[in-house]
């Protein structure tokens, strides 16, 4: 039973992700989406040079 959680863990989170930037992208400037692209670059450019 494990196994079977394990693998849809991964596409629950994508979509709970998405549903929640889709949210907030009716209610957020443009602007804040911009900060977060930066964010989420710097961070997946530690992650990458981590690993």
């Amino acid at each position: 039973m494990g196994r079977w959680r394990r693998r849809w863990l991964l596409p629950g989170l994508v979509c709970i992700a998405l549903g929640v930037v889709i949210i907030l992208g009716m209610i957020l400037p443009k602007a804040f989406w911009w900060f977060l692209l930066g964010t989420a670059l710097i961070v997946l450019g530690i992650y990458l040079i981590r690993c």
